[in-house]
């Protein structure tokens, strides 16, 4: 089996699909408040929490998933988990092309309709049409929650219940990238404002935090799943 340009194609194709569904959902929403009610910012920034929450089950699905079929057909767990950090390297830039692209869409939209796409929350970048800075914000998010998914996912197949006590070092990662990029998007209602991490708001720091949280990541996944022993499914 090709890994992972197969795993790649497979999950770029599925995430394309959704988004053009996605698409669609958010223009019915943001149209209909336009009509009964009031639309003055972007739809889209609201929007993007969704597929946060995708690319975290996403590596959650490639751990669980994905590692014992590949190892049946003959990988080792470590060209495994080499091939795995490529397949993240590769598919968190994707999809921060597709949220970069739907904030293009919105403001020709907005335009059109002469709407304003104000933003309700603090990004790396001040207009949804800043174009590089939309992508890098993104791609720093959805490096950091794909590798946190990879991380749970594999706590959870190891130690089945256990994987429960990873669940908090994973949000650590994500309130590490969150803090760096300056923003509070992480949707988590329990999550409160004392365990934000005020760091300075820099793009240096941001890209730096963002490659610490990929590399230490996929090494703490890598601890696991390197003498990881595969179950045989439940019939």
């Amino acid at each position: 089996m090709r890994f992972p340009t197969r795993l790649l194609a497979a999950n770029a194709y599925f995430a394309l699909l959704l988004f053009a569904g996605y698409v669609v959902v958010v223009a019915v929403i943001a149209a209909g408040v336009a009509v009964f009610g009031t639309l003055s910012q972007s739809a889209w920034e609201a929007a993007v929490q969704l597929p946060r929450w995708y690319a975290l089950f996403t590596g959650v699905a490639l751990v669980r998933q994905y590692l014992p079929m590949y190892v049946a057909h003959g990988q080792t767990r470590r060209q495994f988990g080499a091939q795995a950090a490529v397949t993240v390297a590769l598919f968190a830039p994707f999809l921060s092309a597709l949220i970069t692209l739907g904030y293009l869409l919105e403001a020709l939209v907005y335009n059109l309709a002469g709407r304003p796409q104000a933003l309700d929350k603090v990004h790396l970048f001040t207009e949804p049409t800043q174009v590089p800075l939309v992508f890098v914000e993104y791609l720093l998010e959805f490096v950091t929650w794909i590798v946190s998914g990879t991380f749970i996912g594999a706590g959870f197949y190891r130690w089945e219940g256990g994987g429960l006590l990873l669940i908090p070092v994973g949000i650590g990662l994500l309130l590490l990238n969150e803090g760096a990029v300056g923003t509070d998007h992480l949707g988590l209602p329990f999550i409160g404002d004392r365990l934000a991490l005020d760091l300075p708001h820099s793009l240096g720091l941001a890209l730096g935090v963002g490659a610490a949280t990929f590399v230490l990541g996929l090494a703490l996944t890598w601890s696991i799943i390197r003498d990881m022993p595969i179950r045989n499914r439940k019939s």
